[in-house]
């Protein structure tokens, strides 16, 4: 993941674009990939909707990435629904709390009537409030962070 976003990356600078006024977007998976990145590579700012596997593996192979929180190079938002069964609002919180320790700003938001996949229309978990809401936030991310 992190050589496809690294060659991503390149072709972007390759563009006249430098880290600082680079972002990322990641829904579900592509959530903790956003986690993953602002923890390891320094961009602008860093936003994912539901990233599961941040704070518990669940039913993914690969390791939580919690314990990176106090170490993140990227402004992060993180966006969740509390109805979200793959991710508990117990994990939620507990990556609030990790998260006061990262070097640069970072902030977590719930909707409590929001569950997994809220944001996409085409799904039947779709929450038109809470996806109006979490992509104002969103905006509002990259426009405060992106130099």
């Amino acid at each position: 993941m992190l050589a496809d976003v690294d060659a991503t990356l390149g072709l972007v600078a390759d563009a006249g674009f430098d880290a600082a006024h680079t972002g990322i977007i990641g829904f579900c998976f592509g959530g903790r990939v956003t986690f993953l990145v602002a923890a390891r590579r320094a961009l602008g700012a860093a936003v994912g909707f539901y990233g599961a596997g941040i704070v518990s593996a669940g039913h993914l192979p690969f390791p939580p990435l919690i314990d990176e929180a106090a170490t993140l190079r990227t402004p992060w938002l993180g966006l969740f629904g509390d109805q979200d069964g793959s991710i508990p609002v117990d994990d939620v919180e507990r990556l609030r709390e990790a998260l006061r320790s990262a070097p640069v700003d970072a902030e977590v938001v719930r909707y409590p009537d929001a569950a997994h996949g809220f944001h996409c229309d085409q799904r039947a978990d779709y929450h038109e409030a809470s996806a109006k809401d979490g992509w104002t936030r969103a905006q509002a991310w990259f426009e405060g962070h992106l130099a």
